[in-house]
């Protein structure tokens, strides 16, 4: 077997957008990815940014995200569906919908390691590492994230604010 690399990962992955469910394709990958992840670990362990873009173009944009446990980042939208494929740690999202006096939490969904899931291109969702260590995964978008105008969501009022990298930054919060 090959040695695994992030460039093979990323054609991997883009090979499976020309099949008749792309998503399903991306997730039964990114399933079989995780399941071992050795491999995965040992080659983020060169990466030191918590946040490296692998990939981006009009259908696709990966990402690799490491997460803190004792930071919570903001509540923000993708607007596009993600598949966010945990292989350390666990990866929790609390989920929120936007309402008349700004959001409310309507549950959450965490990915442990070996796990993928699925949130829609509606999801609005906060992040951060559940327990006492990081969580490591790679996230799959099925569109352009950073050539999209979103939003992230003001912690105290729940209003939306549009996205930028510093005012994202500015409002992570402790755990």
């Amino acid at each position: 077997m090959p040695e695994f690399s992030f460039d093979a990962m990323v054609s991997s992955i883009k090979d499976r957008l020309t099949t008749a469910d792309p998503q399903l394709a991306i997730q039964t990958y990114l399933q079989d990815l995780v399941r071992d992840p050795a491999p995965l670990l040992a080659a983020s362990d060169k990466l030191s940014e918590p946040e490296t873009l692998f990939h981006e173009d009009d259908d696709l944009s990966i990402w690799h995200c490491r997460f803190q446990p004792d930071v919570m980042l903001p509540p923000h939208e993708h607007l596009l569906p993600v598949l966010i494929a945990c292989y350390s740690g666990e990866e929790l999202s609390l989920l929120y919908q936007s309402g008349e006096a700004g959001l409310d939490q309507v549950g959450e969904i965490s990915a442990a390691e070996g796990e993928v899931i699925a949130l829609d291109r509606d999801a609005i969702h906060a992040v951060t590492a559940k327990g006492d260590r990081p969580s490591e995964a790679i996230h799959v978008y099925l569109g352009p994230l950073m050539k999209l105008k979103r939003d992230f969501y003001d912690w105290d009022t729940g209003k939306a604010v549009d996205f930028t990298m510093e005012a994202f930054e500015g409002m992570k919060r402790p755990v």
